[in-house]
């Protein structure tokens, strides 16, 4: 089997949620794998999605590849974890809509189960920095990696991709928050999903006003976490000519600043003590920037 390419390390980020209360399901959205640095020796990775994704639930599932090596193994298997108030970690800003569950002691009962898990973890290295904004353009091509409607490639356990153009300036605060429109089409279950600019085969890079050429540029700039509706009005021809109004998506969606994530990362360092929880076969991502 050849190395991973980035493309392919981009959909081993992402997994789709299942979410129960009482062990039935009450509804399902999209989450990424992310690691927190707390200190040079200590990671604490999680799955972060939103915070209405987990709502209301006790339990999430997702399905998790195992390890072969450095490489997933072509087969998966379904990992529970504890989604209730006191183990989700949400953002403190009750209009930031992100929230993380913990995944390291999934990570650790599946090593010692011996069927170590593969998944590749977003990091703060690919968000940009506060200074970074202000040189993205005002149009810029992006990737969402999620499930729309709960819809992903089961059996190879693999995400959706879907590609779109950013529709309101990355530079810009979209109504004055932390906030963005992509324009793609945008469907429940996308609700979590990570957002990429990523430009294949060279950039303008901004900052030195020069073209790189042939290089690959992967930027992690935000997380879906609605979209705008508009509401067609149509009329039913019977006596009392009764009114039905019909919901229809925009192809616009809301995405919130990857940089938010450092609300939870401050949280996250509090909350953990300084020893490193085991997991074998992490995938990190490695991009050329």
């Amino acid at each position: 089997m050849p190395g991973l390419t980035l493309a392919e390390q981009l959909t081993l980020t992402t997994t789709r949620i299942s979410a129960f209360r009482g062990g039935a399901q009450v509804g399902f959205g999209t989450g990424f794998f992310f690691n927190f640095k707390v200190s040079d020796d200590l990671f604490i990775p999680a799955v972060i999605t939103n915070k209405h994704v987990v709502a209301g639930c006790d339990q999430v599932t997702i399905v998790c590849h195992t390890a072969e090596g450095p490489k997933p193994s072509g087969s998966f298997i379904p990992c529970h974890l504890d989604a209730r108030p006191g183990a989700i970690i949400s953002h403190p800003d009750p209009d930031v809509d992100l929230c993380a569950v913990p995944f390291g002691p999934i990570l650790n009962q599946a090593e010692a189960n011996g069927t170590p898990l593969f998944y590749t973890g977003l990091d703060f290295g690919l968000v940009p920095e506060d200074d970074d904004w202000q040189y993205f353009d005002a149009f810029e091509e992006v990737i969402m990696i999620g499930c729309p409607r709960g819809i992903f490639d089961d059996f190879n356990n693999l995400p959706i991709t879907r590609r779109g153009n950013t529709a309101s300036s990355l530079t810009k605060l979209y109504g004055g928050k932390q906030e963005f429109m992509v324009d793609m089409a945008c469907f429940p279950g996308s609700s979590g999903s990570p957002i990429f600019v990523y430009d294949r085969n060279g950039y303008l890079d901004r900052k030195t006003n020069s073209f790189k050429i042939g290089v690959s540029r992967v930027r992690f700039v935000g997380v879906l976490y609605s979209g705008p509706l508009i509401t067609n009005d149509g009329k039913i021809v019977l006596q009392q000519q009764p009114k039905v109004e019909v919901s229809a998506m925009m192809h616009l969606g809301n995405a919130i600043r990857s940089s938010q994530l450092h609300g939870i990362e401050e949280l996250i360092k509090a909350r953990f003590s300084a020893e490193i929880p085991k997991n074998a076969d992490v995938g990190d991502v490695r991009f050329d920037t």
